[in-house]
């Protein structure tokens, strides 16, 4: 039987048409279904592509119609929160359809995910340490690959711009999945530029006061309120009302000698004002003196001298357990599991938090990089070999933890030597 793969949205990158162009070297037939001008844009590598111009009431219908007619056996999409990926799983998945979801790795960098039927909160990863521990016997490594902040954001500005010029046109009921339009994200984005100095200052400041502080120190790890795994598997109020919640709780319960450190997300675009509300939040529950804020630098430094994390669903919570520091988590996390995080209350993680077991936060990261973890990125140097991994994923090609090797990188991963997503761009 032909593999007739449909694929819906992918990043704002050429990965894509890799990824395409990968899956029909292996014997498979790919439709491409462009839901706007910017998937147009970054596609050259289907057999047969159509675009959606219909509305968002009929996009069930239409695509259940379509995927029979065309004898689709496989979905793949970048993730499962989005509207129109959410909609494609719940309609073609029950009718036999294999639903595959990719996205950025677990551990990064240098790492994309692929999972059946969704990832993150809809993961199906074990959670029993049996099936984790079977799984983690057939892993092995990776190599490292260079990418571009700079390259990936002009990417993703040809992208929004190509929906601002034309998406009236040609897809005039096609509604973005983010929360904040492009224009209101390149104008915050400018803005940052702009208070870059002011930034670097503030920066040095806390970093200092961090040096200098004697007391436990916690960092909150904030996540991007358009992140479904924010949206569909985070507390009620989203990243505001876990950081409220939580800077109220260290007040009541964490040591007097206490400091917390709130650092928002390095892609976050500066309309949030997260300073402001912290700051707020703070002289409201009289803590102003122990809790402060670092807008940008990176999480690895800190990692030796930290008590704990707390992060909603984080994967800097992953990478903060590598290196051996405890982490509470306030949502759906797929490495909350005995053994890894503080499974207490987060009133018991400020006095007393438990340390991760190493040798389960090892056969943690071995079980990912021979589940679901595939060698590559969106962009750079390792486009070509996520798109050939996934592909060979997608289609059954490759099995558990086939992976290249790179011994002295791993090493460095265990001893939690890096954290990209809260590294500054």
């Amino acid at each position: 039987m032909t593999t007739r793969i449909l694929m819906l949205q992918g990043p704002a990158s050429w990965f894509p048409t890799y990824l395409g162009r990968a899956l029909m070297e292996r014997g498979a037939e790919v439709i491409r279904v462009c839901l706007c001008p910017g998937d147009r844009l970054f596609w050259r590598g289907g057999t047969r592509t159509i675009d959606y111009r219909g509305t968002p009431e009929e996009w069930a219908d239409w695509l259940e119609a379509h995927a029979v007619a065309w004898g689709i056996t496989d979905l793949v999409c970048l993730g499962d929160g989005r509207f129109w990926h959410r909609c494609a799983i719940d309609r073609l998945g029950p009718t036999g359809v294999r639903v595959h979801v990719f996205e950025q790795g677990y551990l990064r960098p240098h790492f994309l995910t692929i999972e059946r039927d969704g990832t993150g909160g809809t993961s199906r990863f074990p959670e029993d340490w049996t099936r984790i521990k079977n799984i983690a016997d057939r892993a092995s490594h990776h190599p490292n690959y260079q990418t571009s902040f700079a390259k990936y954001a002009a990417m993703d500005v040809a992208y929004n711009l190509a929906n601002l010029i034309f998406g009236r046109l040609t897809h005039p009921s096609y509604r973005t999945h983010a929360l904040d339009g492009p224009l209101k994200e390149w104008v915050g984005w400018i803005a940052k530029a702009i208070k870059w100095p002011y930034r670097k200052h503030a920066l040095r400041r806390t970093l200092e006061r961090f040096s200098r502080h004697r007391g436990p120190v916690f960092v909150m790890a904030l996540q991007l309120e358009t992140d479904f795994q924010i949206r569909h598997h985070g507390p009620v109020g989203g990243v505001d009302a876990a950081m409220r919640g939580a800077i109220e709780n260290f007040a009541n319960y964490a040591p007097n000698s206490a400091l917390l450190v709130v650092k928002p997300h390095p892609l976050d675009n500066g309309w949030a004002g997260w300073r402001g509300r912290v700051a707020k939040a703070a002289a409201a529950n009289g803590v102003a003196d122990r809790v402060i804020v670092m807008d940008g630098g990176a999480l690895e430094p800190l990692f030796p001298r930290l008590t704990g994390l707390v992060t909603i669903n984080s994967t800097s919570g992953l990478s903060a357990l590598r290196a051996n520091c405890a982490v509470k988590t306030l949502g759906t996390a797929i490495y909350d599991l005995p053994g890894l995080t503080h499974r207490g209350s987060l009133d018991s993680f400020w006095q007393t938090p438990v340390l991760p077991e190493p040798d389960k936060v090892n056969t943690f990261v071995r079980a990912l990089l021979a589940a679901n973890q595939v060698p590559g990125g969106f962009d750079g140097s390792g486009v070509q070999d996520g798109a050939a991994g996934i592909a060979e994923r997608i289609l059954g090609l490759r099995p558990l933890g086939v992976v290249q090797h790179n011994l002295q990188r791993l090493d460095r991963m265990d001893r939690g030597s890096f954290c990209p997503s809260h590294a500054a761009p």
